[in-house]
């Protein structure tokens, strides 16, 4: 049954290769959320919460196909292609991004490339943890006001704003896993991403469009979650200066892991039954639940020291400590 199903995924090839499949994306997002640690805000341990995350995170696959301008906006945020030296268009690499997306485009256009064709997934990676960051400041601006609130009628409003926040907070974490996910698809980091392609291959690596059985219906019928769940990294936490640089760190590491892939491809390791294939795969889910779990919880921290507003900016701290009202800044006085 696992033959059929790995030869049948070959001849359903969409124009443009997914990652994971559904079964991955639900694992990374359910386990990431059942393992955040116990610091973060209860709702996130609600027992509906792990598998609206998990069920959020195959969003951003099933937009596809949708027209444009949607597709041609979206579709490059799932993937960033570097070459056999890590090389983005215009000198760049995962570890030496310039710092917005809009001077990476304009480094790729000047070197005569299409940073579409390229991809974002570094910066969409980056833009989500920012959101999330911004999330969890709201989130305690409204819990700060509903505890402190004398007056009823604004209590009461604070605590409905508390529970949007609950709901948007899980939307924007289910929206923001697939990304986290795609990362650690090698061949989402590469030029080689769908079979080695037409390049120099002194290895001998397969040219067949191996992408999406792999992902999919390889992951469905040989990976299991208790498997996933014990293979998680130990929880940590990204010393790099700007959440851009830890996600550039992310891909990297990912993009190591091209040539085991196509190596492990080659000496048979993803036939079914087969431990290799099954412990690099496994590896490689387990390795996003654990990231997906450490930015959420980095995230959770920085919103302490973070600002809601703009107009002029409250830090979250002031709302906490009393020294601002928490209705007058999150309902507004315009």
């Amino acid at each position: 049954m696992r033959r059929l199903l790995f030869a049948a995924a070959i001849l359903v090839l969409p124009a443009q290769a997914l990652a994971w499949g559904d079964t991955g994306h639900r694992l990374i997002g359910q386990l990431a959320v059942k393992a955040l640690p116990a610091d973060l805000p209860g709702f996130l341990r609600a027992k509906t919460v792990a598998a609206d995350v998990g069920e959020l995170a195959r969003e951003p696959d099933r937009w596809r196909g949708a027209g444009q301008p949607h597709d041609e906006l979206r579709d490059p945020l799932h993937y960033m292609y570097a070459d056999d030296a890590g090389r983005l268009p215009g000198g760049a690499s995962f570890t030496a991004l310039p710092p917005t997306r809009g001077a990476f485009v304009a480094q790729a256009i000047k070197a005569g490339a299409d940073p579409d064709a390229t991809g974002y997934l570094a910066y969409a990676i980056a833009d989500g943890y920012q959101q999330l960051v911004k999330d969890f400041a709201f989130w305690r601006a409204d819990a700060a006001g509903e505890r402190l609130a004398k007056d009823v009628k604004k209590r009461a409003w604070l605590r409905a704003d508390r529970q949007r926040r609950e709901r948007q907070i899980v939307q924007d974490i289910g929206l923001w896993a697939h990304f986290v996910g795609d990362a650690t698809q090698p061949m989402h980091v590469s030029i080689h991403h769908d079979g080695w392609g037409d390049y120099a291959n002194p290895d001998g690596f397969t040219t067949a469009k191996v992408h999406v059985p792999w992902e999919g219906a390889y992951v469905a019928a040989e990976v299991g979650e208790d498997e996933v769940q014990a293979a998680m990294p130990l929880p940590g936490t990204c010393a790099l200066s700007t959440p851009l640089a830890c996600a550039g760190a992310y891909l990297e590491q990912s993009r190591a892991e091209l040539r085991p892939f196509y190596a492990l491809e080659k000496a048979g390791g993803f036939k079914p039954g087969d431990p290799r294939g099954r412990a690099f795969t496994t590896g490689r889910l387990a390795l996003a639940a654990g990231e997906l779990r450490d930015l959420i919880a980095q995230a959770w921290r920085e919103s302490a020291t973070a600002a809601v507003n703009n107009y002029p900016p409250v830090p979250v701290a002031e709302i906490e400590a009393g020294r601002a009202d928490a209705y007058d800044t999150l309902h507004g006085r315009d």
